[in-house]
């Protein structure tokens, strides 16, 4: 199933970068259109950006891309930058396409997202229902709970505490914040995303600069590692599949974070989460990868591993205590903006499903879930996300592909 899903997103990436003769790659372009100021009111693209990245920057980042180090080899490093390089180009068609078929709600406010285009530009209800379903189970059943698992452990193996409060502590602050909708969520993510983005790149850095003389080595390493014959197909698998599930780029999260900017511009917006897909590859992901790689995590011998356990023992071994307290910390806040900004995304699927604005049922199983999954093995959690993930992706990226037209006509 992982193979299929990495030929569909490849072959797609391919054919969308040469489509669109490599614009989205334009970095300035996007900066300008995060920078400016606009005179509308709802959600900005920049908030837009941060609802996407709060979504991309949480586990997948800082354990999903470590875990795949620990299954693959340090190979799959390489093939995750290679698989996000190509496949960028499928989120700026999902979400140049969100723009044109989204539904508004009001004078300043849109949702959209695969369902939408799905239904409106491909004529296809039954499989934009399907998608809506699956997207919900795999990610309000899935992708957050295992934000919330990831917390409770990090927590739990620095305090003696029961798992059980740390799991009510995410419910009480999850659920101040969507309750009050999405301008609130926004405004939340808009604030931690890049305060914690900044804290922790400036860490990794430390830890990067201060072994300069290494990196050299580490870099030469994954691109040698990428190709041994040992590790090659485990290393391409695993470091595509965390790049699908860390960028999420062609898996049609990025058009729901774009539909709901009140920007109209389709390129434009399509270039910000172009940015913010290469932004957790890059610098997070990467960053993350090589701080790893530069300590002795292969003396390590871990029971039922969820991935984080390793980046916490690097982050250690570089800076000592004071580097698993930022590590603590990042992790806490990137998986908590991470649950708030996925589960605006389940909202919006299972607002299209039920036709129905109140979605006070969802919230409640949502937070039920939450507290659930802080005392149940994280092994169950990522083998059921990566399944749907692929799933989700191939779906999406065989609707765009045939709504091509709409984009290049």
């Amino acid at each position: 199933m992982e193979i299929i899903g990495i030929i569909v997103l490849t072959i797609a990436g391919i054919y969308f970068s040469f489509k669109l003769k490599f614009k989205h790659f334009n970095i300035i372009k996007a900066l300008k259109t995060m920078l400016k100021s606009s005179k509308k009111e709802g959600i900005s693209s920049f908030e837009a950006l941060c609802i996407s990245l709060a979504s991309k920057i949480g586990v997948g980042s800082l354990s999903g891309v470590i875990l795949s180090i620990y299954v693959g080899g340090v190979g799959s490093i390489f093939w995750m930058w290679v698989i996000t390089l190509i496949s960028s180009s499928n989120a700026m068609i999902e979400s140049m396409l969100s723009i044109r078929y989204r539904k508004k709600i009001n004078e300043t406010n849109y949702e959209g997202g695969p369902f939408y285009y799905m239904s409106k530009g491909l004529k296809k209800k039954n499989l934009a229902i399907t998608y809506a379903v699956i997207f919900v189970v795999a990610y309000i059943g899935g992708f957050l709970p295992i934000q919330s698992n990831t917390i409770s452990k990090v927590i739990t193996e620095i305090i003696p505490i029961n798992p059980i409060i740390v799991g009510i502590i995410i419910v009480i602050l999850t659920s101040l914040v969507v309750f009050k909708g999405v301008k609130e969520i926004a405004s939340v993510v808009s604030k931690l995303v890049p305060f914690i983005s900044i804290l922790y790149i400036i860490t990794c850095l430390i830890i990067v600069i201060s072994n300069i003389t290494l990196v050299d080595d580490v870099i030469l390493l994954i691109v040698k590692e990428a190709f041994n014959k040992k590790s090659f197909l485990a290393g391409l698998i695993t470091g595509c599949t965390k790049s699908i599930f860390s960028t999420e780029a062609g898996l049609g999260t990025s058009a729901i974070a774009s539909a709901a900017t009140s920007n109209i511009d389709e390129e434009e917006q399509g270039l910000v989460q172009v940015f913010g897909v290469n932004f957790d590859t890059f610098v997070i992901s990467t960053l993350t990868a090589i701080v790893v790689i530069l300590s002795p995590y292969t003396s390590l011998d871990i029971q039922n591993i969820n991935g984080i356990e390793i980046t916490r023992y690097a982050f250690i071994y570089h800076l000592g205590n004071i580097g698993g307290l930022i590590l603590t910390l990042a992790i806490i806040l990137f998986a908590f903006s991470t649950i708030i900004g996925g589960y605006y995304y389940g909202e919006i699927a299972v607002k299209y499903i039920t036709k129905k604005e109140n979605t006070n049922i969802l919230k409640i199983i949502t937070i039920i879930l939450l507290l659930i999954s802080t005392v149940i093995s994280p092994t169950i959690i990522w083998n059921m996300i990566d399944k749907f993930i692929v799933i989700l992706a191939i779906i999406n990226i065989i609707s765009l592909i045939l709504l091509r037209k709409d984009i290049f006509k």
